[in-house]
Parts: structure tokens; C-alpha cells; sequence
């Protein structure tokens, strides 16, 4: 598929782009381990404290307390709740089992093989992903936490599934930690401002459904708009910034810059069922059967490529050693070297 001539089109026209916007500022320093905590801390502490204000402001009414609202869910998706937990369930086991293999497998390997410690972290996020999921779903399959939209949302009486909200708060990041992170090799330091405002924009489009004057509500889902297009301009940026920097023999090099595209569009396709959902184009079924099947989506399609590119790096590695094993030492090229010694700009294993 990557050799194909179109993509390369698409691609070569995509770093045309990234030139001519000047989208390549130096890189951001990597932080150390305490570093990276701090940011971790600061993003958690901003979306608690970000959720706690809306939902003190908004205070919205739970659905089972309106009659009309406690109708609706009632007829809303259960059964595809009680499937999506089931199959959530079994994904989480068998990830949780890869993951733990995968420990067993290459700890031994720690201080040998360049930054191999990192190969543990994209199991170990889709791990927490999935069990958000699980949560949500089970959340949903017994209707707490869903609320009541103000007057003028959709139809009347409108159920909001406030646990789909509280599981991209944590979801969402950890798929743009790897996205930018993991795949794109971006510090946590270049993450955080489009992870913080993603999380921001998201809090304030849920808090619209509980602002009873109109124009107010249409300012408040005009600015999480803004916001979005804000974030997508610096994850846009990631790509920009990997394409020019990172060596072209890096395994899956195109596939790691489409989890970020996939992102971008994945997001805005979200906006639209939104503002479908807002304006009554959708039922209160159907939206949530979109986010339902788009949740879980999401994230197979990012543990499926991460097992890919995890496969791609270990042959990578393999041929690495095999060329190390059989060949002189004049003819290795130079990422070779780069990759066994630990000077390449990138990590082997991510």
C-alpha cells in the first residue's frame, strides 16, 4: 500500500504544505521522567477542575427525574450496551494478556535494546482506553450519570449521556499521547497544549446542552469549535515536524502520521453528529449508537496499527542484527549503527 504512487502523491503534496505554511518550529526539548509527570499532573488537574466549574454552573437535572427524559432512554440502546460491554470485556482481557506477555517477553532486553521500556507504553494506554470503555458502557447499560438537555436541544426532554463525555476526557488524551507521542515522537511538552484544549473544548461543547439561552448556547459550541480547529492546527503540526526531521527508513513512517490524520477527521465527523444532535437532525438513539460504535471503533483501529507498527520496529531490529551478524562493519548504513548504539534521533522501539 505505501509503495503505491498515489499515496506517495498525497504525501509528497502534504510536505509541500508543511514548507510552504512554515509549519516546523524547533522541537521541543524532551522532559525526564519527573517532567513528564508534571505535565500528566497539570493536564489531569485542568480537566477536574474544568469538569467541577461546568458541571457546578450547568447543574444539570438527572434523566430519571423527568419523566419525559426517563421515557426516552428507556427506549435508547441497551441491548447494543450489554453486547459492546461483553466484547469490551473479552478485548480487555486478551490486551491486558498482550500486554503482560510482552513485559515478560523483553524486560530482559531493558539496557540492551535502545529505549525498548517504551514498547510497554502503547499496550498499557489501550489497556486504560479499553477499560474507559467498559466503564462507559456499563455506566449507559444502567443509566446513571445521564442528564437532561435544556430547552431548545433536539426534542424535548433530551437525554445526554454525560459517561460517553467523561470517558473522552480520559480517552482522548491517551490517544493523542499516542498519536504524538508514541507514534510521532513529539515530547509530552508539544502534546500538552492540543491535549489541554481538546479536553477544554469537549467539557465546554457538553456544558452547551445545559445552557438555556440560546444565543449564550451557540457562543459557547462556536467557541469549542474554534478551539477544535485550534488543537487539529497543532496536531496538524506534529505531522509536519515528523516528516522533516525523522529518517526515512523509520518503521511505518506513513502509517504513524494517518493516526493523527485519522484523528482530525474522526473529531470533526464527531462535531457534525453534535450539531446534528443539537439542532434534533438526530435522535437521541441514533447519536448515541454513532458515539457508541465510534468509541469503540477508534480504538481498535489504533490497537490494530500499533500492533503493526510494533511488529514492523522488531523486524526492523531483526534484520538490523542480522546485517550486524553477517556483513563487515564498512557496509553497515548508517542508521544501523544509530539505531544498536542509541544515537538516532528517534527510539527503535516506541
Amino acid at each position: 500500500l505505501w509503495s503505491d504512487p498515489r499515496p506517495q502523491v498525497f504525501w509528497g503534496a502534504f510536505d509541500l504544505i508543511g514548507g510552504m505554511a512554515d509549519m516546523q518550529p524547533v522541537r521541543a526539548a524532551s522532559g525526564g521522567a519527573s517532567e513528564n509527570i508534571k505535565h500528566i499532573a497539570g493536564w489531569i488537574g485542568v480537566t477536574a477542575v474544568g469538569v467541577a466549574a461546568l458541571f457546578a454552573a450547568a447543574r444539570p437535572e438527572v434523566c430519571v427525574d423527568s419523566k419525559d427524559c426517563a421515557a426516552i432512554f428507556e427506549g435508547g440502546i441497551k441491548r447494543v450496551n450489554r453486547f459492546a460491554s461483553v466484547s469490551l470485556i473479552v478485548g480487555a482481557i486478551i490486551q491486558f494478556m498482550t500486554t503482560v506477555i510482552l513485559f515478560v517477553k523483553t524486560r530482559g532486553m531493558v539496557g540492551i535494546v535502545k529505549d525498548i521500556e517504551y514498547t510497554f507504553v502503547p499496550p498499557l494506554l489501550m489497556c486504560i482506553a479499553l477499560l474507559m470503555l467498559l466503564a462507559e458502557n456499563l455506566l449507559l447499560f444502567r443509566g446513571a450519570f445521564v442528564h437532561v438537555a435544556a430547552a431548545g436541544v433536539g426534542e424535548t426532554s433530551r437525554p445526554i449521556y454525560s459517561p460517553i463525555i467523561l470517558e473522552w476526557v480520559v480517552n482522548v488524551p491517551i490517544l493523542l499521547i499516542l498519536s504524538g507521542y508514541s507514534a510521532l515522537n513529539r515530547p509530552l511538552a508539544e502534546v500538552s497544549r492540543p491535549l489541554v484544549v481538546t479536553n477544554i473544548y469537549i467539557i465546554l461543547a457538553w456544558s452547551a446542552y445545559f445552557v438555556p439561552n440560546e444565543p449564550l448556547r451557540w457562543f459557547v459550541i462556536a467557541v469549542a469549535f474554534l478551539m477544535y480547529a485550534w488543537a487539529s492546527y497543532d496536531m496538524a503540526n506534529w505531522i509536519f515536524v515528523f516528516r522533516a526531521t525523522a529518517r526515512q527508513e523509520i518503521p511505518s513512517r506513513n502509517l504513524r502520521c494517518v493516526l493523527t490524520i485519522l484523528l482530525i477527521v474522526v473529531f470533526f465527523i464527531y462535531g457534525l453528529v453534535y450539531l446534528a444532535g443539537i439542532l434534533g437532525i438526530l435522535s437521541p438513539r441514533e447519536e448515541l449508537i454513532f458515539y457508541v460504535t465510534w468509541n469503540i471503533g477508534t480504538k481498535l483501529f489504533f490497537l490494530i496499527a500499533f500492533v503493526g507498527i510494533r511488529a514492523s520496529q522488531f523486524y526492523d531490529l531483526l534484520v538490523t542484527l542480522v546485517k550486524l551478524k553477517v556483513l563487515p562493519l564498512d557496509q553497515l548504513l548508517p542508521h544501523d549503527l544509530e539505531a544498536l548504539k542509541g544515537g538516532a534521533d528517534e527510539p527503535l522501539m516506541d
